[in-house]
């Protein structure tokens, strides 16, 4: 097997698929890339046996169709600094030695027999769905859900992004740790009332290759399975199997207390406030009353207390509630807007958190919990 290959293009593949080569593989094969000619292209598999990368560049064939694993460390981080060039890959089918030769110089090193390389089977027809979304939609729905997916052992179901279809609303991304939860919706209508969740590490995993892609993503799955196909791509992961919990159920249907405050403002005054609340609950407490905010904590232990106060837009009864600081916080941190909008029910009802300026096509509510007060 013998080809010639762009260094660049090269490169820049498997700098993508090397962040789906496991640090610590079940299996040593694991650690390897899949590299399969077929006539004039090249395909390249990187997995770490739940979730697969598959992707295929052109090369001019010098000598046959062939397959070989190759050590993912020497050859992404070997690459990396080569100029734009072509390199001959030429090697040996029988004891798969590889001989690379560039411009200036040769590498010699062994590959390793591919026949141990489990590649995904596909999904099961009977059971498939398939809808398209637009990269950028799809870039934004992981980052603003990935920040609240738990980490449970004993609910495992808790552990990804949830995407559900609802005839009424469109396609639901959620997910949740059971203290906060972030929902974004997107007006996508493909006639599906079934979903699927992904775990948040293929989910993250995902995003990364989304962010050198353009046009959309199909996404296509079934019962066990998710794949999403790019224009230079295809991810394939296992889904989280199993009954993700009613999300509706917690977020309020009527909220009485709605009160408008500058996201920056507010997210400003939190980090500060943080810093003097109890350090084993980081309870502050949320004062909402005639235009303004006041957000307070105190360390009794610690003799430490702090106060700021904030303008808001609201007319109304005085409302107070508490909340743990760090759900505020990382909810601000993800909503990327100017304005925020609060709505409160009472003391024990979930707080609920929706950008002002909304994404044409897409909605995003964050809920936090609250916490009793004292």
């Amino acid at each position: 097997m013998k080809f010639k290959v762009s260094s660049t293009l090269l490169c820049e593949r498997l700098q993508t698929a090397s962040k789906f080569v496991p640090a610590k593989a079940a299996l040593p094969i694991y650690g390897y890339f899949l590299f399969v000619v077929e006539g004039s292209k090249l395909t390249i598999t990187a997995s770490d046996a739940d979730t697969t990368l598959v992707t295929s560049l052109d090369i001019e064939n010098l000598g046959g169709d062939g397959r070989v694993a190759l050590q993912s460390r020497i050859l992404s981080e070997g690459l990396k600094d080569f100029r734009e060039q072509s390199l001959i890959f030429d090697i040996d089918d029988h004891n798969f030695n590889v001989l690379l030769t560039s411009e200036s110089g040769k590498y010699n090193f062994m590959g390793q027999n591919a026949a141990d390389y489990m590649e995904f089977a596909g999904l099961n027809a009977d059971d498939t769905c398939a809808f398209s979304l637009s990269s950028s939609k799809l870039v934004d729905a992981i980052a603003k859900t990935a920040y609240a997916v738990a980490n449970d052992e004993i609910r495992p179901i808790m552990n990804g992004i949830c995407f559900h279809f609802n005839e009424a609303e469109g396609l639901n991304v959620v997910a949740t740790d059971g203290h906060r939860l972030s929902k974004v919706t997107l007006d996508e209508h493909p006639g599906i009332n079934s979903g699927f969740v992904f775990p948040q590490k293929p989910a993250n995993l995902l995003k990364g290759v989304l962010a050198k892609e353009v046009g959309d993503v199909q996404i296509s799955f079934d019962k066990k399975f998710i794949v999403c196909q790019m224009s230079a791509y295809t991810m394939y992961t296992r889904q989280i199997e199993g009954n993700y919990p009613n999300y509706g159920a917690v977020i309020p249907t009527s909220t009485p207390v709605s009160a408008i405050v500058n996201r920056e403002t507010m997210l400003s005054a939190l980090r500060r406030v943080q810093v003097c609340s109890d350090q084993g609950s980081n309870l502050i407490k949320v004062t909402i009353s005639n235009s303004q905010i006041r957000i307070s904590g105190q360390d009794i232990d610690f003799a430490v207390s702090g106060e700021e106060v904030i303008p808001c837009s609201y007319e109304g009864q005085e409302m107070m509630i508490g909340f743990k600081s760090t759900l505020l916080v990382d909810i601000l941190n993800n909503i990327d807007c100017v304005d925020v909008e609060i709505h409160l029910t009472d003391q024990s009802r979930p707080g609920v958190f929706i950008p002002v300026q909304q994404k044409e096509g897409m909605n995003v509510l964050m809920l936090a919990m609250p916490m009793m007060l004292a």
